[in-house]
């Protein structure tokens, strides 16, 4: 099997990592747009559209792959402009060839980019020394994770940190969400952390709810993850 795919060969991908198009790819996904379902098909509708999935520096999201389609991938675009009270956003399908560059959250904070994050970011420092402290892997997904790679104004007076965390054997989640409640009170700002279990995405806070079961949110579908069984 050729590294970095799977078995039947699509690229090893998975929510929230962002992938960077050519324009042959971009002018195919201005083409099958998805509606939404209390959308309609309209000029106005679609004008913005076709006009932010063929910004070249706008990069496509990764989301949930309800029906997939060998060779081609739904993947979600977002706007740094709102409408109506609600962030404008899109998706479409993108053909596998035509993604050039892939990132996930993990490989946005990796190396030298966690300094440059930071630096830019002040409130992301005591975060990623918290996840080191905690035997936890931070990464970033949403409108810091856009904000950061396009330079657009995403992020706003109300808007979060989206961390995405993946733990050691050793990880600390608990001892993590109680350093992330003393910094939101100390910086006056929010986290939303979302932790990696076996492919799936779980809300941090659900997971210390300590009920048998939780919400995963996974690729291809969503599931109930059962405490007992699922590696943290």
């Amino acid at each position: 099997m050729e590294k970095g795919k799977t078995e039947d060969g699509r690229r090893e991908w998975n929510r929230h990592t962002l992938i960077w198009i050519t324009p042959e790819g971009r002018q195919y996904a201005a083409e099958h747009i998805l509606l939404w379902p209390w959308e309609e098909d309209d000029q106005k509708t679609n004008a913005w559209k076709k006009l932010l999935v063929q910004d070249v520096e706008v990069p496509g999201i990764i989301c949930r792959q309800p029906e997939p389609k060998a060779g081609f991938w739904l993947a979600g675009f977002s706007h740094w402009e709102y409408q109506n009270g609600s962030r404008m956003r899109m998706q479409a399908y993108v053909p596998e060839e035509t993604v050039w560059k892939s990132c996930s959250p993990f490989e946005l904070c990796a190396g030298s980019a966690c300094d440059r994050l930071c630096s830019y970011y002040p409130e992301l420092e005591p975060i990623f020394r918290a996840a080191q402290r905690f035997d936890l892997e931070a990464g970033l997904y949403g409108s810091t994770a856009l904000g950061w790679v396009t330079k657009r104004p995403y992020r706003n007076q109300d808007s979060d940190f989206d961390l995405y965390i993946r733990a050691g054997q050793k990880g600390d989640l608990k001892g993590f969400a109680q350093e992330l409640e003393k910094l939101e009170k100390d910086l006056g700002v929010r986290f939303d952390a979302e932790v990696d279990i076996n492919g799936f995405g779980v809300k941090l806070k659900e997971i210390l709810e300590n009920k048998k079961t939780f919400l995963g949110k996974g690729l291809y579908d969503v599931k109930i993850l059962d405490r007992e069984n699922s590696m943290f």
